[in-house]
């Protein structure tokens, strides 16, 4: 199963060519193309000129590059090419491809449309791969330095240009995620006001850890990068406090149903929040990271080397702030007294969140962790605007309506990449809690385990949706006996682009091997799982 992942993602190679500014001049041997085209879609991107061999996410239905989706195939692919996979990564930080103010290109059809920030976790990443599977166990310094660089013109970007209200509260549109909203993200309410969403500034806490990860490596081989750091866990306690508590009186958490949540807010300061319990409600947890700075069971600081420096760099962040004291990072004494957990989800809403979480009644499927609550199949989530009632159901297979196309559905099934980086996030807090931090799964057995426990069972369910079952079906086929049964086909295992949330076959793009290929890592990081425990 893993060989066919990867092979199918070498197979998503194709040459992309697009240079903006011929084609806003259009065809010299044609008439001019209308003059609104020069005010038009991309005519901001006029410095674009994109003439590479770049992974796709489907080769057939998909065959132009996605921000997000890319940096998914290059952690993919740096299991078998790190030099191509770091290629990917610093082509999209190129002066061809990353605009002059940050941004990172999203798509063809809308360059200035924000994906989830995930290429700083992408360049991470690709970095701890390459050096684990290196000679010596360095990774490649240059390539992380290189890539830096750009990343702190694109975290600006975010910084400064998606905070509508400025209130440390980012927002971002669809975000990737095409209808998980009850309503399009991309357009204007239908109730007036601005749309805070809950994920838009988590992604921006993500982005934050993710930079400050790398700055603290760079650091370590050429100490230069305090200021970088301090300011990283300036930027991070903001935005994590902004999370946690909101700011005047607009707040993303949910009290009642204990999962964040978007709000909108009108021009008079008044908000009203979306509770709604869906994969979007999830992103906060990705806001994570723990930072080894001795070796377990030893008195020696080890790993980062970092332990006195770091912990001087939060206090003088704290000297200053001290109402971000709950935002900047958990000390090794609140953990196993080996690392440092710097976190955007306290571990009280983090239990909260997992009540949600891993019920099967819920957001916890036979397969995965589905994209919207299954609660919500008969009894929808239902918001008023004036008499006029939206709802917001559970759809476990395809989309049921034409929001962004209707050919992909966030609204009920299962996202491979997403699972990943959820599976990431709770190691994260394992391996700062360790055995001191269990909960019920899945909920409703009475059965209680330690995260590291839940994120081995959840990667079972994801790679039980392409291996043979005891009855010698797998599961990605469905109902289709003919591929379940024909000696030619029923081991060509196809990477679908979603997974049904409640049976688990493949949906969408058939050679989306693209970011389901991140089933590759699952298998892997699996394995090491075990051998671990």
């Amino acid at each position: 199963m893993q060989r066919q992942a990867l092979a199918g993602l070498l197979w998503s190679k194709q040459f992309y060519n697009y240079h903006v500014t011929r084609w806003l001049r259009g065809d010299p041997t044609a008439p001019p193309p209308p003059a609104q085209r020069w005010h038009g879609r991309n005519s901001n991107w006029k410095h674009i000129v994109n003439e590479d061999v770049l992974l796709m996410p489907d080769p057939w239905e998909y065959p132009w590059y996605a921000a997000w989706d890319l940096a998914f195939h290059a952690v993919t692919i740096a299991m078998i090419d790190p030099a191509f996979a770091k290629g990917q990564c610093l082509l999209m930080l190129s002066s061809l491809y990353q605009h002059p103010h940050g941004e990172i290109p999203a798509y063809e059809w809308d360059f200035s449309n924000a994906n989830p920030p995930v290429l700083a976790w992408a360049v991470w990443q690709i970095y701890l791969l390459d050096a684990a599977s290196s000679a010596d166990g360095q990774g490649d310094l240059g390539f992380l330095a290189t890539a830096y660089r750009q990343l702190l013109t694109y975290l600006s970007s975010w910084l400064n240009t998606k905070d509508p209200l400025g209130k440390d509260l980012y927002a971002g549109g669809f975000l990737g995620m095409d209808n998980i909203g009850i309503f399009n993200r991309d357009e204007t309410l239908p109730t007036g006001g601005q749309l805070v969403q809950s994920d838009g500034t988590a992604w921006v806490a993500h982005l934050v850890i993710q930079m400050a990860e790398i700055a603290l490596e760079l650091n370590r081989h050429a100490p230069g990068y305090p200021q970088d750091i301090e300011k990283m866990l300036l930027d991070f306690a903001i935005v994590t406090d902004s999370l946690e508590h909101g700011r005047d009186g607009v707040s993303l958490w949910n009290h009642e149903v204990g999962f964040y949540c978007d709000a909108i807010v009108q021009a008079d300061g008044s908000q009203s929040q979306l509770g709604v319990i869906s994969m979007q409600a999830l992103i906060p947890l990705f806001a994570v990271a723990t930072v080894q700075v001795a070796q377990p069971g030893s008195d020696e600081e080890s790993g980062y080397g970092l332990a006195p420096e770091l912990i001087a760099l939060r206090q003088h962040v704290l000297a200053h702030h001290p109402e971000f004291r709950g935002s900047v990072a958990l000390t090794p004494d609140q953990g196993d007294g080996s690392a440092m957990l710097f976190a955007a989800v306290r571990p009280e809403r983090l239990e909260r969140m997992l009540e949600r979480m891993l019920d099967p009644a819920q957001l916890l499927g036979d397969h995965g962790i589905r994209s919207m609550s299954a609660a919500y199949r008969d009894d929808p989530y239902v918001y008023y605007v004036g008499k006029e009632r939206h709802e917001l159901p559970y759809w476990p297979a395809e989309s049921r309506d034409w929001m962004f196309g209707g050919n992909s559905n966030w609204r009920g099934p299962i996202w491979f990449p997403i699972n990943l980086l959820l599976m990431q996030s709770l190691l994260a807090y394992d391996s700062f809690f360790g055995d001191t931090f269990k909960v019920e799964y899945p909920v409703g057995s009475g059965e209680t385990k330690r995260l590291y426990d839940v994120v081995t069972d959840l990667g079972d369910r994801m790679c039980s949706i392409f291996v043979r079952g005891e009855d010698g079906r797998r599961v990605v086929f469905g109902d289709n006996d003919y591929f379940q049964n024909d000696p030619h086909w029923r081991d060509l295992v196809p990477f679908y682009e979603y997974f049904d949330g409640d049976d688990g076959h493949g949906l969408g793009a058939s050679h989306q091997t693209g970011w389901t290929a991140t089933v590759a890592i699952m298998l892997q990081l699996g394995g090491s799982l075990r051998l671990r425990g």
